[in-house]
């Protein structure tokens, strides 16, 4: 990599610690700016593909591609990785519909927590940024979800639950999948915690490498340990998302040499997007992989705060392999 990952995260504010502190509003598009220019019309109505927001942290706010905020007129993915200086004004959010059907609420306003969508749905907004492939990837990854669960009274509660709405956060709003996932993500977490106690005691890890039925599809890596231990907890919610929306095979476990050669290859067209004084993301773009590097701006050193690469196409999760 281009610039070490290794940087203090301490001056930067994530979506959840801003939305729950109330430093970070997330609001329908007309909203915000009628409170921006008070007595005044709106100059404009809400619309599907954009949301707007308001950083009012000390600190630069992280945004990622796939975070999912609830609430407002329908929920919304957030299309690629960013960051928002403190203080700025309200600005235009591009984002993305994880929840097709609903276009009303009590509130303009999105709520104190967002959610993390599973790596298909993440790619499709970060990749083809289209809204049709959003949209079927989240049926994609929820009809699969519900699939897996066992034929019987659970099996129809579930298929209850999924047809009663078309929200992504059903997963999480729903008692029979959120069981599932929490299940899966506590055997996840205690295998985690082992390891931070034995082989990885003493490392820096700053990241995991995840594999789909022994295939090696996904990456996040952060900045510093802090900062990957302030996503971990939904980070690790959406890869079971993903491993139980898709059939098991028997497959080999991925290797750490399979990791490293994953996270090695990084051929293919670059794009780069700039906003001055505020970030730079690098995306590379290969027929089989893209990769995204958010570096920071608002800072010296132009610090690379998150790494991300994916195969194209992703599916489920055999448990990440950590990344030091």
């Amino acid at each position: 990599m281009t610039t070490s990952l290794h940087h203090d995260s301490s001056g930067y504010i994530t979506l959840d610690e801003g939305l729950q502190s109330g430093e970070v509003e997330v609001t329908e598009l007309g909203a915000a700016l009628i409170r921006q220019r008070p007595g005044t019309p709106p100059p404009s109505q809400a619309q599907v593909n954009t949301l707007a927001l308001v950083n009012h942290s000390k600190r630069a706010l992280i945004l990622l591609a796939g975070e999912i905020v609830t609430g407002g007129k329908q929920d919304r993915i957030i299309s690629k990785d960013r960051i928002v200086p403190p203080g700025a004004d309200p600005l235009p959010l591009d984002v993305f519909c994880v929840e097709p059907g609903r276009w009303h609420g009590a509130s303009q306003a999105f709520g104190g927590t967002s959610l993390m969508a599973a790596p298909r749905v993440r790619e499709r907004a970060a990749v083809a940024k289209n809204q049709q492939e959003v949209w079927a990837a989240t049926d994609a990854v929820r009809a699969g979800v519900a699939e897996g669960i066992a034929p019987g009274a659970e099996g129809r509660v579930a298929r209850r639950a999924l047809s009663a709405s078309s929200s992504y956060a059903q997963l999480e709003n729903s008692e029979v999948f959120r069981q599932r996932i929490d299940q899966a993500s506590s055997t996840l977490q205690r295998e985690y915690e082992r390891a931070l106690r034995g082989a990885l005691k003493g490392k820096n890890v700053v990241g995991v490498v995840v594999a789909i039925n022994g295939e090696v599809v996904w990456a996040d890596l952060f900045a510093d340990p802090a900062l990957f231990e302030r996503y971990w907890p939904k980070l690790l919610r959406s890869y079971v998302v993903e491993a139980l929306s898709v059939s098991v095979v028997e497959h080999a476990r991925a290797s750490v040499a399979d990791a490293q050669r994953f996270l090695g290859e990084r051929e293919g067209r670059q794009i780069i997007e700039v906003e001055p004084g505020e970030y730079r993301l690098v995306q590379i773009d290969h027929p089989r992989y893209s990769v995204f590097e958010l570096a920071s701006l608002w800072e010296k050193g132009e610090p690379l705060l998150h790494f991300n690469k994916l195969r194209k196409e992703a599916r489920a999760a055999s448990p990440p392999i950590p990344r030091r």
